[in-house]
């Protein structure tokens, strides 16, 4: 399956704000966009990007768009798990940016949620980022059904209307709210600029599940 790689490179400098503030309120965002782009700005050290990251982790889960939903969702709960070793840390403002979670291994469940939906995305998955009871999930979607993962079990299987599908600049504003609140206070002031750049209606494309 083709697929566009994503260049690599580090950190260095953070981006200009008005390309910044332009990415975020674009209508076609998506999410690993999102969070690159605002870890980009946030983080106090050089990081490799993200997306170079999640295209050679997303490689495992290739054929897997064949399988049924349920082998799907095990094959990504593995990988998240056991071969990115991703560990849910609530207490640490940094595992809500994408580059320190991937690198830490350390991930707000945000950070989870929505880095399990770029590894589907990239591997033909049909998948969403979503809210059920509060918490976030990566959801996918087959001609079988739906299956959350994350970092969490499900005590019942939800029904669509239960979920509530996030869109990249949802997403990107609750990660934004979390670190300015958590975060130092000039690290809190940059956060709150990338907030007024977000627009305040969702997305204009449909989530699965909507």
């Amino acid at each position: 399956m083709p697929r566009e790689r994503h260049k690599r490179g580090t950190m260095n400098t953070r981006p200009r704000a008005e390309s910044v503030a332009q990415l975020l309120a674009s209508p076609g965002l998506q999410h690993d966009q999102a969070q690159a782009t605002i870890a980009a700005s946030l983080s106090s050290t050089a990081l490799e990007s993200p997306g170079g990251m999640l295209d050679d982790a997303s490689l495992s889960l290739f054929g897997s768009a064949a399988l049924g939903v349920s082998a799907q969702a095990e094959a990504l709960a593995d990988l998240l798990t056991n071969e990115l070793c991703l560990c849910p840390d609530r207490d640490d403002h940094r595992a809500l940016l994408i580059d320190h979670a991937l690198t830490s291994r350390r991930a707000h469940p945000l950070q989870i949620a929505v880095i399990g939906h770029e590894l589907a995305r990239r591997a033909g998955i049909v998948s969403c980022v979503a809210f059920f009871e509060r918490e976030p999930w990566t959801v996918l979607h087959g001609e079988d059904g739906m299956a959350l993962v994350g970092p969490s079990s499900v005590g019942r299987r939800p029904v669509a209307p239960e979920l509530r599908p996030r869109c990249p600049h949802q997403i990107a504003r609750q990660v934004l709210l979390e670190v300015r609140t958590a975060a130092p206070p000039e690290r809190g002031l940059r956060a709150a600029r990338l907030l007024r750049a977000l627009p305040v209606h969702r997305c204009a494309r449909r989530e699965p599940g909507d």
